[in-house]
């Protein structure tokens, strides 16, 4: 039993990641431009977030070492300081975009004032992670995100084209003109890079080690690691064909994230739009505290503080101001009136960007015999593992210029 709950560390990183307000929308905006040809990039992306989750993870109960640990250690103190400066600031803005996409949702259901309910959303998160305990959170928050699987009914009610979808394994090269070749390459980059969102396995290898996990749950870590992420990969593959079956042959471009919202239940009707609505609240939610404490956590780790939800709050006193001040600076930047869509373009951009400092570091010390000892990634793990790391940094390299070539992705 414990070992199953356990999972739902796995379940709330990958939804919290995989299945945010960004990649919702722009899942099916790519589904509604270029139809099934963007599923390599899903199948791509969620093989190096296994790897690289099951690394930290196993880096945090061999070595007791965090994320953001391993940052300071294997990049020095002034790169790793940039990293966490650029890392944080992509949790702000990443929470403060999924507390504005909560409030539209709420306002949805409600009819209630957008900021009202910003506020207050802000308040309940502040207080549920303040009393609670980590294993309930990720429990809550795992589970709950689970009604997302509406999506994927969805997707399979509408009857794709199996053949065609299997043939998106294949990168499609060949593109009209150069105008869709830009944004076949943005969306491409946005999709792969997006479900490697640094703050999942800052999250995950704090909740390993807040757990508690010893040598004797490896094998549990890499079982939470792959079904989380391979849960949120096919979340995410179904994200993508609604965009390829009710927008596509439309001519829609989803731009809001109710009308992404309507494709979750489009061959149910208003039946399963109020559980469409439920599972995205649920995924939006997990992200919001996973960024609020992914905050704390890095800070901490970064400058070898005290820190966890294990501990008493005044106990961990950096850690606990930390994360209250993120709720605040989220909620603060999203009742600003910026549009939520237009802070996840920046974070998703900005997060590409400094991918490389996060994940070198993770695969240095994961593929050292010195730390990791009879626990050391084996020649083959390093070798795709850095593949992998190679694709990062290109990704890395091309995301401003093709955001900047493609107006963020407009058509």
């Amino acid at each position: 039993m414990k070992k199953l709950l356990g999972i739902t560390l796995g379940i709330m990183t990958a939804l919290g990641g995989f299945v945010d307000l960004g990649q919702i929308v722009f899942t099916m905006q790519a589904g509604a431009l270029f139809g099934y040809q963007l599923i390599w990039a899903i199948l791509l992306g969620t093989i190096a977030i296994i790897i690289y989750m099951e690394m930290c993870g196993r880096i945090g109960v061999v070595a007791k070492e965090p994320v953001f640990a391993v940052v300071r250690t294997h990049l020095g103190f002034p790169l790793g300081l940039i990293t966490l400066i650029a890392s944080n600031l992509l949790n702000l803005l990443t929470c403060a975009a999924e507390l504005g996409g909560i409030a539209i949702l709420l306002h949805l259901l409600t009819g209630w004032p957008e900021k009202l309910l910003l506020v207050a959303i802000a308040i309940v998160f502040a207080l549920i992670v303040f009393l609670l305990k980590f294993p309930w959170i990720e429990r809550i928050f795992g589970l709950s995100g689970l009604l997302m699987i509406v999506f994927a009914v969805s997707a399979v009610l509408l009857h794709p084209d199996w053949h065609r979808l299997a043939s998106g394994l294949v990168p499609a090269i060949s593109q009209p003109d150069k105008k869709h070749t830009l944004l076949y390459a943005y969306f491409a980059v946005g999709i792969f890079s997006a479900l490697l969102m640094e703050y999942e396995v800052h999250f995950y290898s704090s909740g390993a080690i807040e757990e508690d996990w010893s040598t004797k749950d490896l094998g549990e870590n890499f079982l939470v690691a792959a079904c989380g992420s391979v849960l949120g990969a096919l979340l995410t593959t179904a994200l993508l064909i609604l965009g390829a079956l009710v927008f596509l042959p439309r001519g829609i471009f989803p731009n809001v994230l109710s009308t992404t919202l309507l494709a979750g239940a489009f061959p149910w009707g208003q039946k399963a739009l109020l559980l469409a609505l439920l599972g995205t609240f649920a995924c939006l939610a997990g992200a919001t505290i996973e960024t609020a404490l992914s905050g704390g956590y890095n800070l901490c780790q970064f400058f070898d503080l005290p820190w966890g939800k294990s501990q008493p709050p005044r106990s961990v006193p950096v850690y606990t101001v930390t994360w209250i001040a993120m709720f605040a600076l989220a909620t603060a930047i999203a009742a600003s009136g910026v549009r939520p869509l237009q802070l996840v373009n920046i974070s998703v951009v900005f997060g590409m960007v400094i991918m490389p400092f996060t994940y070198y570091p993770i695969l240095r010390v994961a593929a050292d015999p010195n730390i990791m000892g009879q626990h050391v990634n084996s020649k083959p793990l390093t070798v795709v593992a850095s593949l992998f790391l190679i694709l990062i940094t290109a990704a890395a390299i091309a995301a401003i210029p093709l955001m900047q070539a493609t107006n963020s992705g407009q058509p």
